[in-house]
């Protein structure tokens, strides 16, 4: 239309000396932030993912999808890296190394993505764990792979009969995973990329230097990743007013109102452990949340050498459970690194041993909604 007013012959008298519309007078257009999945959606994904694990592990068919879709989903959870990075991983060599697989001096695990087909054109290494299922979905993909033929003679890790896979094959099963998926009321679709806003995101919600995530994200630059620290940003009055309100919720009151009662004694029966007739027995909380502390007040004390998890004095219910699982997860990654070295024997078989009775806390916990140190420590043992 302007273009229009300033040439058309309809126009009578002298033509205006400038432009009528200079570029400073266009807005600018807002930047498009990063949209990771909602965390109500990822609380739905994450137990599919493992159930999916879980049945290929035992060479079972999952359900939904195809497994070579499920593990490339998997990779995508806990790396983060691009799709097309992962269309194009290299199929490790037949010792399991190679490839986009790469162990260093230490001992770490590094999938490694080729120059050759990135957005920034260099190559990028991830660190990965075992236990975090990574390595497990690479070479279940790689003996997958074998008997297709290898399209570009690249070994890529991710191919099909007539390729290798696409990213209208991952937003097709991604549609597919939709119905099992809700949010607001509504099927979540979400693409391969919102795996990486997802995980930034989270890196930078849980303290992570910026620098450390840029390295780990592969970005040439550090406004690449300062796009997900506005993310957190733009959620950030809404985690003042939830830390508020946990602040008020102290730790007395939490123990006053929840934590603590007491059994009376139904007979005459005085003094001495008897079960249900003491004069007052106290559930405290422990500190580091796993479960309830049940005690006498005062001539009630704790071992010579208090340990807690494997304490008769403990219980705890389903409302503990999340921390047990943290607790069973942090042990394990302890033992993977205590076992790279023999030195360390001594520390590992400690916390093997820790991380069996934790195990069998959940279990238990999972199976018949609480533990009970008196009742369950004796199983644990005999076991």
């Amino acid at each position: 239309m302007f273009e229009y007013m300033a040439v058309s012959p309809a126009w009578t008298g002298p033509r205006p000396p400038r432009f009528l519309i200079w570029e400073e007078d266009i807005p600018h257009r807002s930047e498009a932030l990063p949209r990771p999945i909602p965390p109500d959606v990822l609380d739905q994904l994450d137990p599919l993912l493992g159930q999916a694990e879980k049945a290929m592990q035992q060479g079972q068919e999952p359900f939904i999808l195809a497994p070579m879709v499920w593990d490339a989903l998997l990779i995508l959870r806990h790396t983060g890296m691009r799709f097309e990075d992962l269309a194009h991983l290299k199929a490790p060599d037949a010792h399991g190394r190679n490839g986009c697989l790469d162990q260093d001096a230490e001992g770490y695990w590094w999938i490694c993505i080729d120059h050759t087909n990135t957005k920034m054109a260099r190559e990028h290494r991830i660190p990965t764990r075992q236990a975090d299922g990574v390595m497990d979905a690479i070479r279940r993909q790689q003996e997958r792979a074998k008997p297709l033929p290898d399209h570009f003679a690249a070994h890529y890790l991710f191919r099909t009969e007539k390729g290798i896979i696409t990213s209208g094959q991952m937003q097709e099963a991604l549609k597919k995973l939709a119905a099992h998926l809700t949010y607001e009321g509504r099927p979540y679709l979400m693409t391969a990329h919102q795996f990486r806003h997802s995980l930034a995101t989270d890196m930078i919600e849980h303290g992570v230097d910026i620098y450390p995530v840029k390295e780990f994200l592969g970005h040439i630059t550090l406004a690449m990743t300062e796009r997900y620290v506005k993310v957190y940003l733009t959620s950030l009055h809404a985690k003042y007013d939830a830390y508020r309100v946990k602040k008020h919720q102290t730790y007395a009151s939490e123990m006053l109102a929840t934590q603590i009662h007491m059994t009376q004694p139904e007979s005459d029966v005085d003094g001495g452990w008897v079960e249900n007739k003491v004069g007052k027995l106290y559930v405290s909380p422990l500190p580091d949340g796993i479960g309830n502390c049940v005690h006498l007040p005062m001539h009630d004390g704790c071992p010579a050498s208090p340990h807690c998890p494997t304490c008769p004095k403990l219980r705890a219910t389903t409302r503990h459970l999340p921390v047990w699982e943290n607790k069973a997860q942090n042990l394990l990654i302890t033992v993977e690194a205590l076992r790279a070295n023999p030195a360390y024997a001594r520390a590992r078989q400690k916390h093997e041993q820790e991380l069996r009775h934790a195990e069998k806390v959940i279990t238990t916990i999972k199976e018949e909604g609480f533990w009970d140190g008196r009742l369950h420590n004796g199983k644990a043992n005999a076991k």
